[in-house]
């Protein structure tokens, strides 16, 4: 299985689009996925990965990283 499913005629410049940290349309419908294609990206920073923190904490799907302390 792949981290993201790409429309049948997706060019290169369309898929750089779909991914891209100013995306959010794709992470709202995506926020697990977008979490780990932006995995290197910060929440606050990356729009992509804000939106989808967000959209996973409003549906109650965060797992808290147990060797974090705040």
């Amino acid at each position: 299985m792949s981290i993201v499913t790409m429309p049948g005629d997706a060019n290169a410049s369309t898929i750089q689009a779909m991914l891209s940290c100013t995306n959010p349309y794709w992470a709202q419908e995506n926020p697990h996925r977008a979490m780990q294609v932006h995995i290197e990206c910060s929440v606050g920073v990356c729009v992509a990965k804000s939106v989808a923190y967000e959209t996973l904490h409003q549906q109650g799907k965060l797992v808290p990283d147990s060797g974090r302390v705040s």
